[in-house]
């Protein structure tokens, strides 16, 4: 290609001209049949890219972006009070890259910010884990505090795996106050219409045959404590709790969880 101000032969991917140090036109678009328009020439996009753009803009990336577009005016603007009037091409066109390469940061500070945008806020307290997710249509809050056993249980085959079990206490609107035993793999053969039941121990104490009710899905992996906030109850008091369940085709493995400090007053 060659330079648009003085006619010397530059390279194809250059910003700006060797000889005269003009800054080069970018490259242009045009629209195929299948009515989208992508870049042509020597800036045509690599699939990372095209992959990149065709990202969500969620509301963190807005903000950034009206931020970096703040910054580069402020910058141009104070760099050219301070430039005397003999400042040539080449200077301005540093002046461009420095507020480019400015822009591109603010930009990847905004991506960063993206891909956690939409998970549950939460924070582990000793062995448990506490979350919650907003409803926005319906204006609510759901609460979580999840806990996972100390120990596993080896299952053969055709699970031929090491299974845990994870303890999650749960407060909706819509459901109110539950608490919910999940297994790994396996399957806790637990009908909705009829439920079954298990044993459970707190701190060493006596065993307690306690009933569980299965989902209305017809999952076999997860379970609901009957009676959930007389079981919440004994939790906030306990160290540790047993809970034995039969599994199919695994016996009657027995689960154990650290429970201490469990706060919950929802």
């Amino acid at each position: 290609m060659y330079c648009d101000q003085c006619g010397q032969q530059i390279d194809d991917d250059s910003k700006f001209c060797r000889h005269c140090g003009a800054l080069q036109k970018v490259a242009g678009t045009e629209t195929v049949q299948t009515g989208r328009t992508r870049r042509i020439g020597p800036l045509d996009p690599s699939p990372a890219v095209e992959a990149k753009a065709k990202q969500k803009v969620g509301p963190g990336r807005i903000f950034w972006t009206i931020l970096a577009v703040f910054v580069v005016l402020a910058i141009i603007g104070s760099l050219a009070k301070q430039s005397s009037p003999s400042v040539g091409t080449s200077e301005a066109a540093n002046i461009m890259a420095n507020a480019d390469m400015i822009a591109d940061n603010i930009d990847n500070a905004a991506s960063a910010v993206d891909e956690g945008a939409g998970k549950p806020t939460g924070a582990a307290d000793g062995p448990w884990a506490y979350s919650t997710t907003e409803d926005k249509v319906r204006g609510s809050t759901t609460y979580y505090a999840r806990t996972t056993s100390t120990n596993t249980i080896h299952q053969n085959p055709p699970y031929d795996s090491d299974t845990s079990m994870g303890m999650a206490v749960r407060k909706s609107r819509s459901d109110g106050t539950n608490v919910v035993l999940t297994i790994s793999s396996g399957q806790m053969m637990c009908p909705s219409y009829e439920g079954c039941s298990g044993t459970v121990s707190f701190d060493g104490g006596p065993a307690q045959r306690i009933r569980f009710a299965g989902p209305a899905d017809h999952s076999s992996e997860t379970i609901f404590v009957e009676g959930a906030k007389s079981f919440i109850a004994k939790l906030k008091k306990a160290k540790k709790v047993v809970i034995e369940k039969t599994l199919y085709e695994a016996g009657n493995p027995q689960f154990e969880f650290d429970v201490r400090g469990l706060k919950w007053d929802h």
